[in-house]
């Protein structure tokens, strides 16, 4: 939110602001400034719920409701390896359904599409449409590294703003 609303000033108030961000806030604000307009590197969430890929059910839960810094609303856990790259994901609903000794990868979703975060936001909407996803994780091409991720709320005004230009094209008012 922070990055949409910093991006309409203009370049002497985004300094101004920078400069009044705490330091950990300001290198989020400028990683994000520093993606391409209308990508998924500008609109993905930086806070994101990992867990090592080796963890089960249980200690994946006890993580849960010891840490206090985790984001308000979540949909999804990303397992990951030791160098941070998602190797799989599982539903919030299937940890609570679980047994506590079902390891991670048990029930997790595999095959999961990760995104590099110069996609078009576009394209990723579409995507969204298409499969159905509540959230997907980005990570850096170079490395695969989780970088965010973009969730359904983060989406849904691109694929809006994608049918209304549709809609206007279709009745002759659009470019």
């Amino acid at each position: 939110d922070a990055v949409n609303i910093i991006e309409e000033l203009e370049k002497g108030e985004i300094e101004d602001v920078l400069a009044a961000l705490p330091a950990e806030d300001r290198v989020l604000v400028e990683e994000g400034l520093a993606y391409p307009e209308d990508s998924a590197g500008r609109m993905m969430q930086r806070e994101i719920v990992t867990v090592p890929s080796f963890w089960t059910i249980g200690q994946t839960i006890d993580f849960l409701r010891a840490n206090p810094d985790l984001p308000d609303d979540f949909y999804d856990i990303y397992l990951v390896d030791e160098a941070y790259r998602p190797v799989g994901s599982v539903s919030v609903s299937h940890v609570l359904r679980t047994r506590r000794a079902v390891a991670l990868t048990n029930v997790a979703q595999g095959d999961l599409r990760v995104f590099p975060p110069e996609l078009d936001q576009e394209e990723l909407a579409h995507t969204f449409r298409q499969y159905g996803f509540s959230s997907a994780p980005v990570a850096d091409a170079e490395t695969g590294r989780l970088v965010g991720v973009v969730t359904l709320d983060d989406i849904v005004h691109v694929i809006d703003e994608d049918a209304e230009d549709d809609l206007m094209r279709l009745v002759g008012l659009g470019s």
